[in-house]
């Protein structure tokens, strides 16, 4: 798999003109939803400072506005994409509850 952190570390660091699609009065206006916040949760899994459980899953499996956002991405980055192929790859083998975690 491609080394995923220089793009997330990019993100995370944007002024995030992309966010500009959502509008201000929208459900995805959520900070822990855009791709800049998703950026950092991914990067902290991946450097162990979160450990990949129920709760990270359950923070990056939720893309929509990551989604919405891409097409407006000054930069032509696919962030949400990225998270999603990322969350795919860790899989729910690791999970609570999921034997063999």
């Amino acid at each position: 798999m491609t080394d995923t952190r220089p793009l997330f570390r990019f993100c995370a660091c944007c002024p995030a003109p992309c966010r500009s699609v959502l509008g201000t009065a929208d459900e995805l206006q959520h900070e822990s939803r855009t791709p800049s916040s998703l950026s950092l949760i991914a990067l902290a899994v991946i450097d162990g400072q979160l450990p990949w459980d129920g709760a990270s899953r359950a923070a990056l499996v939720r893309t929509e506005a990551a989604h919405a956002c891409a097409r407006a991405c000054p930069y032509g980055h696919d962030v949400a994409a990225t998270i999603d192929a990322f969350v795919a790859q860790r899989g729910a083998a690791h999970e609570p509850g999921v034997p063999g975690n």
